[in-house]
């Protein structure tokens, strides 16, 4: 007969917060014990897990590859514990969420489940935010935010509950001509964005001319931009609009990198009606892409 391992949701809880605070001190002082107390926790889960789960690089708490594994498996028992004890009673849900969402990214779709969730939850003040992703999760890390949807370059990323790749396309307008004799132009966020790196990464190694003729922070401006034939972009498949053409290597583009978008959140910061917003941007993730459980906080 198997024998079953259980994890201990206040061991979980623990492990989970000295990753988001990479402090055991701190992680004392919201939990309600010593600085002790939490390392004989994390040393108890060890044992039960039978791995290494965080290593001390100086004054830094890191995660070692099998606290990855770990981290987000834990963060979803977590929510789930939270929610049900929520649920049995019947917690009102109040307060202001500070939420993040992407211009660099379709947010349309993000729009509508949280504006459904306001909906549904009067009592709950909406504080929604767009602005790049690399701002976002900067604004997640100082408690400006308290959840984002963001895109990063790598996964898994600090603080990442689900996320999912997606490849970018090369795309032009249905009937824009490319000049093979001039610098190809290139419509784009500005510095720092992902798509523009791996635009950019990409003509460079293939050793291609080009110029950037039209830049903006939102999707929908970069999306006109190659309707009104100004140049081509990389826009990911739930971004294409009637009227584009998509561009492959037999049209001299060659593939582009993927992008990580996330759903991230700090766990100890949240409130019952944050984790029940939580559970409703996971279910419908869940519906149309199926997302890829955080192995690193």
């Amino acid at each position: 007969m198997r024998k079953f391992t259980n994890l201990q949701t206040d061991l979980l809880r623990t492990f989970v917060t000295v990753v988001d605070l990479r402090n055991y001190t701190e992680t004392g002082n919201i939990l309600g014990r010593t600085q002790p107390a939490i390392s004989l926790q994390i040393k108890r889960l060890e044992e039960i897990v039978g791995a290494k789960l965080l290593k001390h690089e100086g004054k830094q708490v890191e995660l070692t590859p099998d606290g990855q594994t770990l981290l987000g498996y834990a963060r979803e028992m977590l929510r789930l514990n939270d929610r049900a004890v929520a649920n049995l009673q019947q917690a009102a849900f109040l307060g202001t969420l500070r939420i993040g969402l992407p211009v660099d990214y379709s947010v349309e779709y993000f729009q509508s489940v949280i504006a459904k969730f306001s909906h549904e939850n009067p009592a709950v003040l909406l504080d929604i935010r767009c602005y790049r992703s690399r701002e976002l999760l900067a604004a997640l890390h100082v408690d400006d935010l308290d959840m984002t949807i963001a895109i990063t370059d790598e996964m898994p990323a600090p603080h990442v509950s689900i996320y999912w790749s997606e490849r970018p396309v090369w795309v032009c307008a249905r009937d824009h001509k490319i000049d093979p004799d001039q610098p190809l132009k290139v419509i784009a966020h500005p510095d720092g964005c992902f798509y523009r790196k791996r635009m950019i990464d990409a003509l460079n190694t293939e050793g291609r001319d080009w110029r950037v003729s039209f830049e903006s922070l939102g999707v929908s401006a970069l999306q006109k931009a190659v309707l009104d034939g100004m140049g081509v972009t990389a826009l990911t498949k739930k971004t294409l609009l009637p009227g584009m053409r998509v561009l492959s290597a037999s049209d001299g583009f060659p593939k582009l990198s993927k992008i990580h978008i996330g759903l991230f959140y700090k766990h100890i910061k949240m409130s019952d009606a944050a984790l029940k917003l939580i559970e409703q941007i996971t279910e419908d993730v869940s519906s149309f892409r199926l997302p890829t459980r955080a192995r690193a906080g």
